[in-house]
């Protein structure tokens, strides 16, 4: 199942009343947080946080596939001897040809880590939705049967907006 349950709330009685409910089945607090005015801040939930986590593996597929793309617009200019200025001779082509290899490997890291479905779903980090003045409940690392309670709990409670994320490690 899922590293995380995660529910959000916008009414603070509604968030407790799950939080209490959820500890009812034995979750203690390791495994059951609270985000909200009055509780955990925006600044605590950034290891789940969708946004965040495909924001940090496109900026790692960059970092990976842009030296590697360096490299391959260098081998590419000595297979092709395409000169882009031809008066600036072998070397400064070959730099140029790595330059453009360099950006084409960013793009594909940007495409690939999920850069295009960060910008095209425009997804609120929970950082902002708890500023404005929502709620988390927030089950995490708990064993199977736990997360199969919380999700119970969450449908019998009527809650909606239930979203599983699991560690991208």
């Amino acid at each position: 199942m899922a590293d995380y349950l995660i529910a959000t709330l916008s009414d603070r009685i509604q968030a407790e009343e799950v939080h209490l409910a959820l500890q009812e089945i034995g979750l203690s607090e390791p495994n059951l947080s609270l985000f909200g005015k009055g509780y955990k801040t925006g600044e605590d939930c950034k290891d789940f946080d969708p946004a965040l986590i495909k924001k940090r593996q496109m900026q790692r597929m960059m970092i990976f596939l842009l030296p590697l793309g360096f490299v391959g617009g260098i081998i590419f200019y000595q297979a092709v001897r395409l000169d882009v200025l031809p008066s600036l001779g072998f070397f400064a082509n070959a730099v140029i040809g790595g330059f453009l290899g360099a950006a084409s490997g960013a793009l594909g890291g940007y495409v690939t880590g999920g850069g295009l479905s960060l910008m095209l779903d425009k997804a609120v980090p929970y950082a902002e939705q708890i500023e404005s003045g929502t709620f988390l409940v927030v089950v995490r690392d708990a064993e199977d049967l736990k997360m199969r309670q919380a999700n119970r709990v969450f449908r019998i409670l009527n809650i909606d907006n239930v979203a599983y994320y699991e560690r991208p490690d």
